[in-house]
């Protein structure tokens, strides 16, 4: 951050205004041409903008100051929050493709993968504990199987489906916030909250400290959408806000995935309504992969089952990372916090027992 504050700190400005959202920092945008002008700009020219209110000019002359950036710089180095724009290389590509994608986004861990697919995990907040179990499984699952897990970490499914992608040694999950990335809501949710920024991250296009207001969180389902290749729908009712999501992942082109219910339960009613009007019908982790035409080898899960009871704890540690994608070495000490003399005897130990085998340079496989 403080190495590229400078090429930043404007856009940060004006991403950083109370109240201030994306349709309207376009227009601004566009009037003033970059955010380095908007921040300069006087009270008489921002007064001459059409469309914005005198609530809206007190609110941008109250950033103009030199003071303002650098206490919003010294929120994010303490924070330890990165800040990046739709403009750079690293931006999500899935985001850049909707069609009101968040000019900028604050965010602590990192950003999803464009190179790995992702799944948006949605549905009630009061769940049932079927349901609970349900997203529970299918988070663990679509991150054993390479798909990172989106969601809102909202009460109910979102959460559980999160904490199941958090129980595979590998699995990332991502959260996007209705308030600032500083403020984790619900407060319950702390632990997860500070798992997921190391193991994916937690991210929000609102200026920090912006509280938990009921509006923020319908704007945030487009970009919970925005960066899967699918939704899926657990439990949803049908007024459900989660349909919202379900409804704009549709409007950006995503295939949407649903857990059927019984017909006579309202807690199925919204999701049921999707299947009838083509959504695909999910009893499954198969059938999400086989929707986003991703590889699914069953011999692989198979093996491991069968496999990990024979094996000491710290050998199921690295057995349980490989797959039949080649793993360097180095990523697999990151992955394990193992040693390098402790993770090559696990590896000879498991070399030895045929499980694993070494291909190219000190890249590593599951031995089928």
């Amino acid at each position: 951050m403080r190495e590229n504050w400078e090429k930043i700190k404007y856009d940060c400005f004006l991403c950083s205004i109370p109240e201030i959202m994306t349709g309207k920092r376009r227009r601004l945008l566009d009037y003033f041409g970059t955010s380095e002008h908007i921040f300069k700009a006087g009270k008489k020219e921002l007064e001459q903008v059409p469309y914005l209110t005198e609530k809206d000019v007190v609110r941008i002359l109250s950033c103009q100051t030199e003071d303002y950036l650098d206490r919003l710089k010294e929120a994010l180095v303490r924070q330890n929050i990165s800040f990046i724009t739709e403009r750079e290389k690293d931006f999500p590509e899935r985001l850049k493709r909707i069609s009101d994608p968040p000019y900028g986004l604050f965010y602590k861990g990192s950003l999803p993968k464009d190179s790995q697919p992702s799944v948006a995990v949605v549905g009630a907040r009061k769940v049932t504990e079927a349901g609970k179990q349900i997203a529970d499984k299918f988070g663990c699952e679509l991150a054993a199987n390479g798909v990172q897990v989106i969601s809102g970490m909202a009460l109910g499914v979102d959460i559980c489906a999160q904490r199941g992608a958090l129980k595979y040694e590998r699995g990332r999950t991502f959260a996007v916030l209705g308030t600032g990335v500083d403020i984790c809501y619900p407060r319950q949710h702390i632990e997860s909250y500070m798992n997921m920024q190391q193991r994916g991250g937690v991210i929000s296009e609102f200026p920090l400290g912006t509280p938990a207001f009921p509006g923020n969180f319908p704007v945030r389902n487009r970009i919970i959408s925005g960066l899967s290749d699918g939704v899926l729908v657990i439990e949803a009712k049908k007024k459900s806000g989660s349909l919202i999501t379900a409804e704009t992942g549709l409007e950006q082109g995503r295939e949407i995935f649903v857990v059927p219910g019984g017909m006579c339960d309202p807690q199925y009613e919204g999701g049921n309504e999707l299947l009838k009007q083509g959504a695909v019908l999910v009893t499954r982790v198969e059938d999400i992969l086989d929707g986003l035409g991703l590889f699914f080898n069953e011999d692989v899960v198979t093996k491991k089952k069968k496999t990990n009871f024979m094996l000491e704890t710290t050998e199921k540690i690295v057995y349980s990372i490989l797959s039949l994608e080649p793993i360097h070495i180095s990523e697999l000490m990151t992955e394990t916090g193992l040693s390098m003399p402790v993770l090559m005897e696990q590896l000879l130990s498991l070399q030895g027992k045929r499980l694993i085998k070494m291909i190219g340079n000190n890249y590593y496989v599951i031995r089928l």
